[in-house]
């Protein structure tokens, strides 16, 4: 099994284990259901069917350590799971950054709860030549073959398809070919090999994981553009859907779910540290990322 659909079926489990960490009292509201939305963009290797079957533990342990029926909602697009979330469908939702700073736009109501902090950070997107290459961005790679992996994180896309507009053509009409190696360290190697592929688009981690891995081949490999930093994923519920209460006991367990055997390995393998509280800058980081990448224009009207 490949790194990262391992990662993307932990992953509502390592939601699981915040609960782990510290059980719940029985309460009045013991049979209420709280409905956790994750965007279908961060499971795009695994199916539906299986998305449910990988869930099943969650719901077991969420039942079994809160009094809670807990489910999962795999959620097509942001606007979707804001749009939930003001019905009372879903009072907890799991955004990427960027997307957070969009929806806060458009709903005000919107607020972080806890960060998924990654090991890795800051989190950038790097444009990647071999190293012979005489480029030195994106606009001398018009017309040429990039690799960008299935596997991409959201944010490398993001700065991808913004660099490409920002120079006037959308970026499959940019390059001549887009070519979708399975993952970043195939990207990588097509790269080095300097013979069907000129550039890659990947993240920090990838580009460390290459180096530490192959580092004779990492030495031919250069980065010629790199994005700003992204705000980690964020935990998020809306004013008026969740009752004070529930929401502060939600942060104390997330908060402890990695002093559990349980959460500490699932957040290994999700390469997270664990939900950390919500920084003092997070405002400004979204504020500031939202100025280089606006919402687009199909989802920024209100």
């Amino acid at each position: 099994m490949r790194i990262h659909r391992m990662l993307t079926i932990v992953c509502p489990v390592a939601v699981a284990a915040a609960f782990a960490a510290a059980p719940m009292h029985a309460n009045p509201n013991e049979n209420s259901l709280i409905r956790i939305g994750m965007l279908a963009t961060m499971f795009k290797e695994v199916k539906p069917a299986m998305f449910q079957a990988m869930a099943k533990p969650f719901y077991s342990l969420v039942e079994e350590q809160t009094g809670l029926r807990g489910e999962l909602v795999l959620v097509p697009t942001p606007d979707e799971m804001r749009e939930q979330m003001d019905a009372g469908k879903i009072q907890f939702g799991v955004f990427h950054g960027f997307e957070f700073a969009w929806m806060k736009q458009k709903q005000p109501a919107l607020h972080p709860l806890m960060l998924a902090a990654p090991q890795f950070r800051p989190l950038r997107a790097m444009l990647v030549v071999h190293a012979s290459c005489d480029a030195t961005g994106f606009a001398d790679l018009k017309g040429k073959t990039l690799a960008m992996p299935t596997n991409s994180r959201e944010y490398s896309q993001l700065f991808l398809h913004r660099s490409c507009e920002a120079l006037g053509s959308p970026a499959h009409a940019f390059f001549a070919k887009i070519n979708t190696p399975k993952n970043a360290e195939e990207a990588l190697h097509d790269v080095v090999d300097n013979e069907t592929v000129q550039a890659t688009v990947v993240d920090g981690l990838a580009i460390q994981g290459f180096a530490e891995r192959y580092p004779g081949r990492a030495k031919q490999i250069k980065v010629v553009a790199t994005s700003e930093i992204f705000p980690p994923s964020v935990v998020a519920y809306r004013d008026g859907s969740v009752d004070a209460a529930m929401i502060q006991r939600f942060r104390e367990v997330m908060a402890k779910a990695n002093t559990v055997p349980l959460g500490r390995q699932l957040f290994s393998l999700w390469l997270l540290s664990g939900f950390e509280p919500i920084p003092a800058d997070f405002h400004k980081s979204i504020a500031d990322i939202m100025k280089v990448y606006p919402p687009p224009s199909a989802i920024a009207k209100n």
